[in-house]
């Protein structure tokens, strides 16, 4: 973490950060108005310079289905899924205040917030970058329990009927396309039971492609309100994992605490 006072220290900002800086009512269990009007400002008038990752553009501005639906179209020419404009106008805020985005290489490598600027490579170059983004992931399973789920299902089907000539009569879809093909086909129950396995795999990969973007490009704080208690004790952001990331030098701050420290900053 920077201790130059004539430095802005640079800031990562997770999902639900993002939400209370665009909604400064939205979470006073979390943080007051009034803090988060602070932060905000702190942000607008470059007291920190903060980041959003891509990979929490991908995981908010789509829905579930059209997560499914994107991942099976990825590396096609097939149609993609529209972003939520609702979520899209969080990140457009986000950008106004000055917010950048880190590259954080996802499957298909799109993106969804047009008017936002890429983060320019400060501390590393954009090869030891890619480097740093690697060398942090493959500590972490990311999508391969997704893969597992969907290969799972591939073993699960029946043999493909086949036409005159011996010829498979349709081809089956690999384990992206599985997926979104397994969702399409169920009842409510089944959809539940669907979103109830594959969501969590699908929020963790965010997560772990979020933090390795964060600890590719060497900022200094990853501000969140995640503790990671959904995903259980396997999360990157569970509180039991934090001593882990400072040993990567991690800073994890919760926005409360990224508030405080700025404006002890600014006191020193």
């Amino acid at each position: 973490m920077t201790n130059n006072l004539t430095s802005a220290p640079r800031v990562t900002l997770d999902t639900n950060v993002c939400d209370i800086l665009h909604r400064p009512e939205r979470r006073p269990e979390i943080m007051s108005e009034a803090d988060a009007r602070e932060l905000r400002k702190c942000i607008s008038d470059a007291k920190i310079v903060a980041f959003v990752s891509e990979a929490t553009v991908f995981i908010e501005c789509l829905s579930f289905e059209d997560k499914l639906t994107y991942l099976a179209a990825a590396f096609t020419k097939n149609a993609r899924p529209e972003p939520d404009p609702r979520r899209v106008a969080v990140f457009e805020d986000m950008a106004s205040l000055g917010v950048k985005m880190l590259h954080a290489p996802l499957i298909g490598a799109e993106k969804f917030i047009h008017n936002m600027q890429w983060a320019d490579d400060v501390n590393y170059s954009a090869h030891d970058r890619n480097e740093r983004f690697g060398v942090f992931c493959r500590l972490y399973p990311r999508h391969e329990p997704i893969m597992a789920h969907g290969q799972k299902l591939l073993a699960a089907q029946q043999s493909v009927p086949r036409n005159g000539n011996g010829f498979p009569a349709q081809r089956t879809p690999e384990w992206r396309g599985i997926i979104k093909k397994a969702w399409e086909h169920a009842d409510d129950a089944g959809k539940k039971a669907i979103r109830r396995t594959v969501g969590p795999l699908i929020g963790e990969w965010g997560d772990v492609l979020i933090v390795a973007s964060h600890h590719a490009y060497g900022n200094d704080i990853f501000c969140t309100a995640d503790e990671g208690k959904r995903a259980g004790a396997k999360s990157v952001l569970h509180h039991g994992k934090r001593a882990n990331l400072k040993a990567q030098v991690i800073h994890v701050l919760g926005p409360n605490e990224l508030l405080a420290w700025i404006r002890s900053r600014q006191a020193a």
